[in-house]
């Protein structure tokens, strides 16, 4: 019991506790009969009290005593409020025994719609005795209709209850709170709440009569022009739909002033959209004449307000003298009367800065000119800022910039912003936040409490009073909001946030919707913070008023520094949006120091071997010669290289070690940089061209090629070896080191043109040989002869180029002397006078045969199989056979050629070597991170392989990535994460607990950990690129020098190394191994580690990584002891098997039975307990699981089919289906109407089931019976002692069946976008939004027939997925569908395309007609390479033309193509020509054929430009010049 007096009050903490045993003055228990209730009495008609009444003891004695005593009592005070759960009964027994007027309120009443009004009239009627719930007498004080100064006497019944959320203690914290001494002047009493202002009592029904036929009848003078005029100018239709729309803007706007803010402002509303009117210019006479329509129509609306207002009164009104009367003829809302109130609070105050939220820009203008007018409101200086005209103009950017300061300094002490500025926008120094319009969606509601938050102010909402549609929306948006955290932030205590009203009392406790059975927060589980009051010497000092029209970003002088830099982002550390340039780390096992032992050296050798599928096909096997040992799993290790039609399976193993003497090794090196350089680089360096002398590789110094961080041997095998042994293949060597001596002394490096004699490209004895030897059977050299017979696969090297071959034939009745074969030129009359004039050179044998060659090729990423995917790419197009690509041969003299004594099989295998050296360099990288992190644990192991995959990046073009190890390893994570919070802090709440893991499984935090452990050298973003990978001792052809202006291999961790540049090419990197990466990759790539090692050791493994990488979440086991320990002790005696029935339903039976109470205890049953701690925790339990089912069962399914998967079984509503099917709703102890409400509502929209006997609901579920169903997984974790395997066996069949690939469904709206994609189609989409509905319309232009699906929802992302679904229905029914090929279905799709026409199919005549009559138009050309492509592109997307398709065509040739692209010439041994072919609605299939051109992008483009102009030419476009 308590008296109304509160000077010996207590602190909140000693009310707050589990138990309340003791008084302020505790008296001593008395057993004599009456003694105790005598004394009980006697202390609280002086003091407040806490009774602890025994058993017997009538506390009914001590109530009437009291009672009587305080309503003699000559006090203002005059109410006597006695508070209990059971009304009725409490209700009965007061009246009988006092003699006062007594009275009953309950919800069931209609208390909770009562005014201000009412509950005076029941405060004087009944003038003593109110018996009430402990809610009602909430929401009266928080909604001003009753005072505790009003209060004599406070008696609460069971104050045993006090605990938690419960009524009673928020009754307590309003009653102990610091500041509530009684009801002071409004303006110190804002606090965070609602404030709640009456509907209008202006009826204006006859005035919205008046405004609807003026705006009917100028639209009907506006389309009657715009008929007249139809067809005068091109765009005429579009420009008459601006003008129709800008007067509906302005009608609604100025309805939506009158509503909201009474006459006078509709009428100012009136006057600015007059103004904006009148600036506008048109230089057509039509469009002038439309314009001063829309005038008219303003003036008219004028005119009409006028009449509602007195003359001379139109725009002003005191309303410190006539408020009232102002709101009674409508002049002023009473919203607007509140807001102005509010405001008044703030007068004489210092820099009582308000930030003011609304939902149009019309309402901030029109307050701004009210306050301009208003005298008694000369006090605010008003800005306001809008978000969707953002101005390039250099002064208004500048204006931009000193907003912020001049609101920071108290020059503006009122800012109006609307939705769009709100996100990104920040201001210090704001003392209130007001919604003064509702936000729309969560999003906008999420950022209002973030900018109170922010700022450390206060949060003020309007509410109309009396209004269940703005209060549902109001609870909607709080049940739903998700809290913007800063994970870095401090964990602050959560408390109630305090409250306001508009009729001056000051609260504090949780915000309540004016319903007695709930509160808003204790659904949502707000997670506010207390919030400081606001200093009270504040003063608004006088300045002048600002107007801006652009979107403000920021406000602090921080950001504007950083704006100025700029290669800064401001992006966040692990988003996608932040690109980072980053190092390479080095593979430590390739480095080497032998190169300067002038004694030989010892290497451990590793055999490649090769094995094709196909027959014949042989393969030298190579030789890995290096100084470190290599992983075992790295030394042994097998891949597939994907060739033309053929695959060739590489196997490395261990051979152990092998001794190189100093000659030996010399030897290596020599046939190592020959034949890369032969292959791959080039052996002739320098030109005259480029004014360097050309000489051979060999015989310059090449020290410089070997660098100790990258050094070992490629030496070939014998074939004749077993395979466990690498003999090293001398003779090829040899030949190899005989083949450079004799090129650094016959090489033909001075290439010129001769006088006449004979070029020495042979010895001696070869120069003098007649006509007679060479009709022998002897081919003749440059080195040696060979029989003619012998020919094939001989490797030689052309001494004029350097170039390898190897022969294929020696081509008959062919010689120098025969006519020159190529295309491209007939300047030359024979291949003798070719070599005479291109390169100087007479031949001593042009009678010899030509020698027909294969040339070598360029290095290629054989570790992809292209091919498989180019056959998946034409397999859509019917008969489209991929071309086998015939083979080009070089035609060479045999003077010009060296043998080299070398078998073709070397040749071969060294084709190969890049890939495999690279598949190996990154398997070393894997093995030493697993060095790193050290996981010693036992019986523990993870492939060097697993590894590799985790650091693999999407953009690496390769047959596994990081993904599906990254989606295991997020859930693994924030299981763990979660765990170690749920024990650690068995006091925090569900909102205290969220914000700890957020920052610990954050992106931005995890970005931090794993560059600490410098894991960002390790990722692997970019591809392969075979020909800038160079062995030891080759010369790149392909160098891109290193413009970061770092010397070292690692780029720090910089601000002006990071960008958001969308341009950046990703993964490519220069010489020095620095390339951009997103920044998302690196926290990914933590978590796939994790992942990693999750699958290889489990959670002991996954553990031990996220210790390495410093994520401190490592629980004592002990940890759960305790936690069943402390549910063990609490005191809970069950009801009638209510418990049984469930652990029946989920086949368990709990040890600790509380657990599962806990599990059902909804927050609104105001109880000590809630399931919300268990439902954070379940939360991740079933996230876990539900993954690394999805992750064990599809091990072949693809990583976005993986997250489709997931989503579809981890989200709240397939939670609360699984707690319908499985009737566990029924349990949900829940105390709200509104939650009743919403569950019955779900269960009734359940319909039949389908073929698969599953029944799907038509509206979204409430969260909480999500909830629960994560709440009780929750439970059942901690009540098996963290058995997951326990956990998945009581959940798999609940759960069942989970969705599977073949059954997974996309959201229509994705399904129709990605179908639309591969069909190559477009669609366009139109949405409109009155504030109650949303409706959606997509357009599909399929064919000769315009599909249309409509869809209307509460939002407009439903209504869009809805209107999605209806045009799915429709092309399933033509058999168009994502699951059916669309190879198969190409013939039908076209048979389909024009029949079977519905409702919402415009038919082809129609189409035809209007397309006679406007020609679209096109352009300009972007003549850019690409930019013909994109400007078809975006034209056929917005007429809804299908994508366009090429037909290319290669031709190449010995000799270069010449080519002209404007002022600029190309050369190219490739031409490419292209046919493009585009399907034109209502009038069929156009094909045109471009120009030849170097590349096969570069045709496309040149057929784009060649249809446009076609398309011109037959009058269905017009091209924009």
């Amino acid at each position: 019991m308590e008296e109304g007096s509160n000077s010996l009050k207590r602190k909140s903490s000693e009310i707050d506790g589990d138990q309340i045993l003791a008084s302020v003055s505790s008296p001593t228990m008395v057993e004599s009969n009456g003694s105790y209730e005598l004394k009980v009495y006697e202390v609280a008609k002086n003091r407040n009290i806490i009774a602890v009444l025994g058993t017997g003891i009538d506390k009914s004695v001590i109530t009437k005593m009291l009672i009587k005593a305080m309503g003699c009592s000559d006090t203002d005070k005059r109410l006597i409020i006695f508070l209990a759960p059971t009304v009725n009964i409490q209700c009965c027994e007061i009246r009988a025994q006092v003699n006062l007027k007594v009275e009953e309120y309950f919800g069931a009443k209609g208390v909770d719609k009562w005014t201000s009004q009412r509950w005076d009239e029941e405060v004087s009627k009944h003038d003593v005795s109110l018996v009430m719930t402990p809610q009602i007498l909430l929401d009266a004080l928080r909604s001003a209709f009753l005072k505790l100064e009003m209060v004599c006497l406070l008696i609460l019944d069971e104050c045993h209850r006090t605990t938690g959320n419960h009524p009673y203690a928020k009754l307590m914290k309003i009653f102990n709170s610091e500041e509530g001494k009684g009801v002071e002047k409004f303006a110190k009493a804002v606090k965070e709440g609602p404030i709640f202002y009456d509907p209008s009592p202006f009826r204006s029904l006859e005035l919205k009569e008046k405004l609807e036929t003026s705006h009917l009848k100028f639209d009907t003078s506006l389309r009657r022009l715009q008929e007249l005029e139809k067809g005068s100018f091109l765009n005429i239709d579009n420009k008459f739909e601006t003008y129709q729309k800008r007067l509906s803007i302005d009608y609604k706007e100025i309805l939506h002033c009158l509503d909201n803010l009474g006459l006078i402002c509709a009428h100012l509303a009136a006057e600015v959209c007059l103004e904006k009117i009148s600036d506008t210019k048109e230089e057509s006479e039509t469009y002038k004449e439309w314009s001063m329509v829309c005038k008219e129509f303003l003036e008219d609306i004028l005119s009409t307000i006028g009449v509602y207002l007195q003359q001379g009164d139109k725009n002003s009104v005191d309303l410190q003298q006539n408020r009232l009367s102002a709101v009674n003829s409508g002049h002023v809302s009473p919203k607007l009367k509140e807001l102005f109130h509010l405001l008044d609070s703030f007068r004489g105050e210092k820099q009582k800065q308000c930030l003011i939220l609304v939902e149009r820009i019309i309402t901030a203008e029109v307050i701004e000119r009210f306050v301009k007018k208003e005298a008694s409101l000369s006090y605010l200086n008003v800005l306001y800022l809008v978000g969707n005209n953002l101005s390039t103009n250099a002064s208004a950017q500048k204006t931009q910039i000193e907003i912020p300061n001049l609101f920071h300094e108290g020059k503006v002490n009122l800012l109006f912003i609307t939705d769009a500025v709100e996100e990104g926008f920040q201001v210090p120094n704001c003392s209130c936040m007001v919604c003064f319009d509702l936000p729309k969606t969560v999003c906008s509601y999420s950022q209002s409490q973030e900018h109170a938050k922010q700022s450390n102010s206060k949060s003020i909402m309007f509410l109309e009073r009396g209004n269940p549609k703005q209060r549902d929306h109001l609870y909607d948006l709080m049940r739903r909001e998700v809290p913007i955290r800063d994970p870095e932030a401090p964990n602050l205590k959560s408390c109630p946030p305090p409250v306001t009203n508009a009729h001056g009392v000051k609260e504090i406790g949780t915000m309540v919707i004016p319903d007695s059975n709930i509160t808003v927060s204790e659904e949502a589980a707000s997670t506010q913070t207390m919030i400081d009051p606001p200093s009270r010497n504040e003063q608004l000092p006088p300045c002048k008023k600002l107007r801006l029209d652009n979107n403000l970003l920021q406000s602090n002088a921080k950001e504007k520094v950083a704006s100025s830099k700029s290669k800064s982002s401001s992006s966040a550390a692990g988003s996608k949006k932040r690109k980072e340039l980053h190092g390479t780390t080095c593979a430590n096992a390739l480095s080497g120091t032998w190169g300067e032992n002038i004694d030989g050296a010892i290497f451990q050798a590793y055999k490649f071997d090769f094995c094709c599928n196909i027959s014949g096909e042989v393969y030298s096997s190579f030789s890995l010669l290096l100084e470190s040992t290599l992983a075992e799993d790295v030394g042994n290790v097998e891949m597939d290289l994907y060739l033309v039609r053929k695959l060739v399976k590489a196997s490395v193993s261990p051979c152990g070690q092998i001794r190189l003497s100093q000659e030996e090794l010399v030897k290596g090196k020599y046939f190592q940089q020959f034949f890369f350089n032969g292959m791959f680089g080039k052996l002739f360096v320098g030109s005259k061209s480029q004014g360097t002398k050309r000489e051979f590789l060999l015989q310059t110094d090449t020290s410089s090629l070997w660098h100790p961080s990258f050094m070992f041997l490629l030496l070939p095998v014998e074939t004749k070896d077993l395979a466990s042994s690498a003999t090293i293949d001398w003779s090829a060597i040899n030949s190899c080191a005989s083949i450079v001596e004799f090129l650094k002394k016959n090489s033909l490096l001075e290439l010129q043109v001769s006088d006449g004699n004979q070029c020495n490209t042979s010895s001696d004895q070869e120069v003098l040989l007649d006509d007679k030897m060479e009709e022998t059977n002897l081919i003749h050299f440059a080195n040696a002869s060979s029989d003619k017979n012998s020919l094939e696969e001989l490797v030689v090297i052309a001494i004029h180029t350097g170039r390898i071959y190897s022969i294929v034939e020696a081509v008959r009745d062919s010689s120098a002397l025969s006519p020159f074969e190529c295309d491209a030129s007939s300047e030359y009359a024979t291949y003798a006078e070719y070599f005479n004039k291109k390169y100087g050179i007479v031949l001593a044998h042009p009678n010899q045969p030509l020698m027909k060659l294969k040339q070598s090729h360029h290095a290629h990423n054989l570790l992809v199989d292209f091919n498989e995917e180019m056959v998946v790419k034409a397999e859509p197009k019917a008969g489209n056979v991929r071309k086998k690509k015939p083979n080009i041969h070089a035609h060479l003299p045999p003077e010009l050629l060296a043998r080299i004594d070398v078998p073709r099989a070397v040749l071969k295998s060294i084709y190969l070597l890049p890939s495999v050296m690279h598949r190996l360099e990154s398997l070393m990288l894997a093995s030493q991170l697993r060095e790193e992190i050290d996981c010693s644990i036992d019986n523990f192991s993870i492939s060097s392989t697993s590894i590799l995959e985790a650091v693999t990046t999407l953009t690496c073009p390769e047959a596994f990535s990081m993904e599906r190890l990254e989606l295991l390893g997020d859930s693994v994570l924030k299981y763990v994460a979660s765990c170690y919070l749920f024990l650690k802090y068995p006091d925090k709440d569900e909102g205290q607990l969220s914000r700890q893991r957020q920052s610990i499984i954050s992106n931005s935090n995890l970005h931090r950990l794993a560059t600490n452990r410098k894991l960002q050298g390790y990722i692997r973003n970019g591809a392969f690129e075979p020909r800038r990978w160079t062995a030891p001792g080759q010369f790149s052809l392909f160098p891109v020098p290193c413009k970061c202006g770092i010397d070292t291999r690692e780029v720090p961790l910089d601000p002006k190394f990071f960008t958001e540049n969308m341009t950046i090419k990703i993964g490519k990197s220069c010489d020095m191994g620095h390339r951009w990466t997103v920044s998302k990759s690196v926290s990914d790539c933590a978590e796939a580690l994790i992942g990693a090692y999750y699958v290889s050791g489990g959670l002991t493994a996954s553990l031990h990584m996220m210790k390495w990488l410093g994520v401190n979440v490592d629980f004592d086991p002990n940890l759960v002891v305790e936690a069943i320990s402390r549910v063990s002790l609490r005191c809970y005696i069950p009801k009638d098997d209510e418990l049984t029935e469930l652990e029946r339903k989920i086949q368990h039976e709990f040890s600790a039975k509380f657990l599962l109470k806990e599990a059902i205890t909804h927050s609104s049953v105001h109880e000590s307990y809630s399931y919300e701690r268990l439902e954070f925790l379940g939360d991740s339990v079933l996230d876990f699981l539900i993954t690394r089912h999805l992750f064990n069962t599809y091990e072949q399914t693809g990583p976005g089919e993986m997250t489709d998967l997931r989503s579809a079984c981890v989200n709240n509503e397939n939670f609360a289906q699984v707690a319908v099917k499985n009737n566990l709703h029924i349990h949900l102890q829940r105390c709200a109407t509104v939650l009743e409400n919403q569950i019955n509502e779900y269960l009734m929209s359940f319909q039949k089931p389908d073929e698969t006997g599953r029944s799907i609901p038509s509206i979204q579920g409430p969260k909480a019976l999500g909830d629960v169903v994560e709440s009780i997984a929750g439970a059942l974790l901690i009540d098996t002692r963290l058995d997951l395997d326990q956990v998945w066996r009581v959940f798999e069949p609940l759960l069942s069946p989970l969705v599977t690939p073949d059954k997974l469904q996309l959201p229509p709206y994705r399904e129709l976008n990605e179908l639309c994609d591969s069909l190559g189609y477009f669609f366009r989409e139109k949405c409109s939004n009155d504030g109650v509905k949303a409706q959606a319309t997509i357009h599909l232009q399929l064919g000769d027939v315009l599909l249309t699906g409509d869809g209307s929802e509460q939002t407009n992302k439903l209504a869009l997925g809805k209107a999605a679904s209806h045009l799915l229905t429709q092309l399933e029914k033509r058999n168009i569908s994502r699951k059916i090929s669309i190879g198969d279905n190409q013939s039908s799709m076209d048979v389909n395309l024009a029949c079977n026409h519905s409702d919402r199919e415009t038919p082809t005549s129609d189409s035809i007609e209007i397309q006679s009559i406007v020609i679209p138009v096109i352009g300009p050309i972007n003549t850019k390479k690409g930019g013909p492509r994109g400007t078809l592109h975006e034209f056929c997307k917005k007429h809804l033309w299908p994508t366009p398709t090429f037909d290319t065509s290669e031709e190449k040739s010995r000799t270069p193509f010449e080519f002209t692209d404007g002022d600029e010439k190309r050369t190219s041994f490739s031409s490419f020509t292209s046919t493009i072919t585009l399907r034109i609605p209502n009038r069929g299939a156009v094909m045109y054929a471009g120009e030849a051109r170097p590349d096969k992008k570069s045709s496309f483009d040149s057929a784009v430009v060649e249809l446009l102009y076609e398309l011109e030419r037959r009058k269905i476009v017009t091209i924009q010049k």
